[in-house]
C-alpha cells in the first residue's frame, strides 16, 4: 500500500509517497487525527469558530434570524443552542482577568 506523508490525495511527488501496511496507514492516520472523530474547527466539516458558537448560544432571537448571519441553517443554530453539536465546548471561554489570585505564603 502506498501511503502519503503530506496527506494530499492530488500529490503525485514520489518524496511523499512511502510503502506501508494497513496497520502502518491506520497507525498514520490516527498519529494525525483523521480517525473522524475530530471536534469543533479541526473537524472537516467545521463552518463556525468557536467564539461563533458562543456568541450563537447566547444570542435571544429566532435561529432564523441568527442562521442567515453566520451561513448555517437554522438546523445547525438549533442543534448548537441544544448542545447537540459543539458540546466539547464549555459555557464560555475563561477570562484571564477572572482567573484566582494566588495567595501569597
Amino acid at each position: 500500500m502506498r501511503l502519503h506523508r503530506c496527506d494530499n490525495p492530488a500529490c503525485l511527488n514520489p518524496d511523499h509517497l512511502f510503502i506501508g501496511s494497513n496497520k502502518d496507514n491506520t497507525q498514520d492516520m490516527l498519529a494525525k487525527g483523521r480517525n473522524g472523530h475530530s471536534k469543533g474547527t479541526k473537524h472537516w466539516n467545521a463552518k463556525l469558530t468557536e467564539d461563533q458558537v458562543l456568541q450563537i448560544r447566547k444570542d435571544k432571537r429566532s435561529i432564523y434570524a441568527i442562521a442567515p448571519e453566520y451561513g448555517v441553517t437554522p438546523t445547525l443554530v438549533n442543534r448548537i443552542k441544544l448542545r447537540k453539536v459543539w458540546k466539547h465546548l464549555p459555557e464560555s471561554k475563561a477570562d484571564p482577568s477572572q482567573a484566582p489570585f494566588e495567595s501569597d505564603p
